[in-house]
């Protein structure tokens, strides 16, 4: 009878190392990506919630292995979710103003100082 408990327990372990390979090589296979504010979104753009990133691993909440994290968008959905979800983070301390803007604001100010001066020499003719 022993010897019958321990081959079962056997198979029982072969079986889990086997579903456990299996479920490996889906999750390097599916790819999510994180947003600014840390969320987590799948390959469909939808945002996961209860998913962790540990590393560049994703885990579900009962903290099983789901898929890896991307640096790189590999779907247009991914892609716009992502850029979707950092535009409503508000800026963080320490984030660089962007130079186009500064730019901008300082030719519109130059556009309409000449534009003024251009106004104001017709009215003396």
């Amino acid at each position: 009878m022993k010897a019958y408990n321990d081959y079962l327990a056997a198979e029982q372990a072969v079986k889990d190392a086997e579903e456990k390979a299996k479920a490996q090589a889906k999750a390097e296979q599916t790819y999510f990506a994180q947003t600014a504010n840390g969320k987590v979104v799948d390959e469909k753009g939808h945002i996961m919630v209860g998913y962790t990133v540990k590393g560049n691993q994703v885990f579900d909440a009962q903290s099983k292995l789901v898929g890896t994290l991307t640096q790189t968008s590999t779907t247009r959905r991914i892609a716009n979710t992502v850029k979707q979800e950092n535009a409503k983070a508000l800026p963080q301390m320490g984030d660089k103003q962007n130079n186009n803007t500064t730019v901008g604001a300082i030719l519109v100010g130059l556009g309409s100082l000449l534009g003024l001066g251009a106004l104001g020499k017709r009215k003396e003719d």
